[in-house]
């Protein structure tokens, strides 16, 4: 082969590939996968007080679902939410790249515990967002929505249709 065509056949493939990327999904608005092709369950966030909030949660729990999460959305029903399933439970680190409206972030351990709380994070921002301990979900409200209804650290969210946490007597600690 000469080294002309060697040099095209590179260039064409180095095209393709950088076209293939571009068309992975949740990397662009235009590539994004509707809300509606994720699964939806309802969720209750139950606080120390004694309140119980429910909210209708979109389930991301495939590593592409999980990468594109509430990308692009412009808006998001008070009682409506977003959670990231991780089983099992494990180290994660969020953004929010492409995220259009401030959000509250709870992160939640196996035993369905709230072990951090990260309020208004910043639209667009590229800021890592921590638990700081391992995770089995992680649970997206609209910003604001954890200090309206008084949502923090030590309380306890469950997802009824999934039966989890699998031992929902197991009280939440919070250590001062």
């Amino acid at each position: 082969m000469k080294p002309a065509r060697v040099l095209v056949a590179v260039l064409s493939g180095c095209a393709a590939l950088l076209l293939s990327l571009r068309a992975l999904p949740g990397t662009d608005a235009q590539h994004a996968m509707p809300l509606s092709s994720f699964p939806k369950e309802s969720i209750a966030v139950e606080t120390r007080s004694a309140r119980r909030h429910v909210f209708q949660a979109w389930r991301a729990e495939t590593p592409d679902q999980r990468e594109q999460g509430l990308m692009f959305i412009r808006s998001m029903g008070v009682d409506e939410a977003m959670i990231f399933v991780y089983e099992p439970a494990e180290y994660v680190a969020m953004w929010m790249k492409n995220t259009l409206l401030p959000l509250d972030m709870l992160f939640v351990d196996d035993r369905g515990c709230v072990i951090n709380v990260k309020e208004h994070a910043k639209p667009g921002s590229l800021d890592t967002i921590a638990a700081g301990a391992p995770v089995a979900v992680v649970v997206e409200l609209n910003g604001g929505t954890a200090a309206q209804r008084g949502i923090r650290i030590g309380d306890k969210v469950v997802r009824p249709e999934a039966n989890w946490p699998r031992h929902p007597e197991m009280p939440c600690t919070v250590s001062r």
